[in-house]
C-alpha cells in the first residue's frame, strides 16, 4: 500500500510539474513569437499559424489560459507533496508539509518555471506549434472558469478610454521599426529591404526641395546652344546629358539634352531637348521620384510660386531611399553642379 501512494504522489507530483512547465513557457512563447511569421502563415492558411495568430492578437485568452493552467499546476504538485508526507510518515503534522514544500519548491521552479521559459524564450514558434493542440484543449477546458477573467480584463481595458483600432489595421512608427528589425531577423527580409523600408519612412513625405540642387549652382547652356558647346559641357562634367535654360534667362530651366541623341543626328540641340517635368519645392518626394519615373525623364524642375529655384535629379531620390538621410539634408550630386 505505502509503495502504491508513493507511485501515486510522485505520478501527481510529474504530471504537475509537466503542467507548470507547460503553462510558463507557453506563456512566455506567446509574448516572444515573431507576429509578422504567425501573420504569413495565417496568409498562407496554415492552420496551426492561424490559431495561434488568434491568441497572440487576443493576448486576454492566452494570458487567462496559462493563469488557471498555472494555479491548476500549482495545486497538483503541492497535493502530490501533501500526499508523499502523508505515506512516509502515517502521523505527520503540519511542520512537515511545509519542510517537505519548501524542499521541492527549488525542483519547481527550476524544471516548472525557469528551464521552460528559457526554451521557450529562445525557440518561440516551433514550441508553441508542437503544443498548439494541447493549449487549444485547455484553453477550452478552462474557458468556464477563465471567461470571467477575459471579460474582466476587457471592462479594465475599457476603463482607460483609449481609442486604438485593432492591430492588424494601424502600426505606429516605432512597431513598424520593430517589425522591419524582426523581419530581418527571421530572415523574411535582407538588409537592403529593411533598410529602402526604413528610409521610405524617413524620406517619402519630405519635400523635394530638400533634395534639390540651387538653380544658381547648375551648369548649364542655352536652348540656343550649338552641337559643340554641349558636347564641350558633357564632356567637361562627365555627362550623358546637358541641361538647357531658356534664352535669355540663365536660371529658368526647362529642359535637357542626351548626348547619344545629338550624336546620332544632325538636329540642332533646342530640337532634341526633352522638356522637364515640373514641381512644386513642397512636393514630396516620393511623388516626384513616382512622377520622374513615369515620364522617363532623369531631371525635373523645382519651383516655388513663379520661379524656378532648383534641379531634381531621379537618381538622387533613389540613391536615398538605399541608404540613411537625416532630415534636413542636403547631399547634392555632384554631376549637375560639375564640382
Amino acid at each position: 500500500m505505502l509503495s502504491l501512494h508513493l507511485f501515486f504522489s510522485a505520478v501527481l507530483f510529474l504530471v504537475g510539474l509537466r503542467l507548470s512547465a507547460f503553462f510558463s513557457g507557453t506563456e512566455t512563447g506567446f509574448y516572444r513569437v515573431s507576429t509578422l511569421q504567425l501573420t504569413l502563415q495565417k496568409q498562407r492558411g496554415d492552420r496551426v499559424g492561424s490559431a495561434l495568430f488568434w491568441f497572440v492578437t487576443h493576448p486576454e485568452r492566452f494570458v487567462a489560459t496559462t493563469l488557471v493552467g498555472n494555479n491548476v499546476a500549482n495545486y497538483l504538485t503541492t497535493m502530490a507533496v501533501g500526499m508523499l508526507v502523508a505515506a512516509v510518515w502515517e502521523h505527520s503534522t503540519g511542520a512537515a508539509e511545509i519542510v517537505a514544500t519548501l524542499a521541492m519548491t527549488p525542483v519547481v521552479f527550476i524544471f516548472g518555471e525557469l528551464i521552460p521559459k528559457s526554451l521557450y524564450y529562445r525557440a518561440p514558434m516551433s514550441l508553441l506549434r508542437s503544443g498548439s493542440v494541447a493549449f487549444n484543449l485547455f484553453y477550452w477546458l478552462f474557458i468556464p472558469i477563465s471567461y470571467p477573467l477575459i471579460q474582466a480584463s476587457r471592462f479594465v481595458a475599457t476603463l482607460s478610454n483609449s481609442d486604438k483600432r485593432p492591430m492588424e489595421v494601424v502600426f505606429g512608427r516605432t512597431r513598424l521599426y520593430g517589425v522591419l528589425e524582426e523581419g530581418q531577423r527571421e530572415g523574411l527580409l535582407t538588409g537592403l529591404q529593411r533598410n529602402l523600408a526604413e528610409n521610405l519612412m524617413q524620406v517619402a513625405g519630405l519635400p523635394v526641395h530638400l533634395s534639390m540642387v540651387p538653380a544658381s549652382t547648375i551648369r548649364g547652356l542655352s536652348e540656343s546652344a550649338s552641337v559643340d558647346e554641349v558636347l564641350k559641357l558633357a564632356g567637361e562634367t562627365d555627362s550623358p546629358e546637358v541641361l538647357l535654360h531658356a534664352e535669355g534667362r540663365p536660371f529658368e530651366w526647362v529642359g535637357c539634352v542626351r548626348v547619344a541623341d545629338l550624336l546620332a543626328s544632325s538636329l540642332a540641340p533646342r530640337h532634341m531637348m526633352q522638356q522637364l517635368p515640373v514641381f512644386q519645392e513642397s512636393d514630396a518626394r516620393l511623388e516626384v521620384l513616382t512622377e520622374l519615373f513615369r515620364r522617363y525623364s532623369q531631371f525635373g524642375v523645382v519651383r516655388s510660386q513663379d520661379r524656378v529655384i532648383g534641379i531634381i535629379r531621379r537618381q538622387t531620390l533613389i540613391s536615398q531611399l538605399f541608404r540613411v538621410i537625416r532630415p534636413g539634408s542636403t547631399q547634392l550630386e555632384t554631376l549637375l553642379t560639375g564640382e
